[in-house]
């Protein structure tokens, strides 16, 4: 019975792009989160949505950016304009 390649993995996945933690979403980001998403409870993209995700409007480049955690950076978002941008990044 043929396997699916190790690359498929989820935790494969984490050794490639490190683990939450390493890549900055640990407890601080959890706190920073609820944070926003309680200030902006709908989408501050779309404004028909309750915000799921916080968005960094600029990305940050590692985990010692001052961007990642920078409250003017962030942006609380729905689930379909964060996938829509991430999208549109890539």
């Amino acid at each position: 019975m043929p396997v699916a390649p190790k690359s498929f993995g989820a935790k494969n996945r984490e050794v490639r792009r490190g683990t939450k933690q390493e890549r900055g979403y640990g407890g601080e980001w959890s706190r920073i989160s609820l944070m926003v998403r309680a200030e902006h409870p709908v989408c501050q993209v779309c404004h028909a949505a309750p915000s799921e995700d916080v968005d960094h409007i600029i990305p940050f480049r590692g985990i010692k950016d001052p961007l990642r955690t920078q409250r003017s950076n962030l942006q609380a978002i729905c689930r379909a304009c964060h996938t829509a941008k991430t999208a549109r990044q890539l």
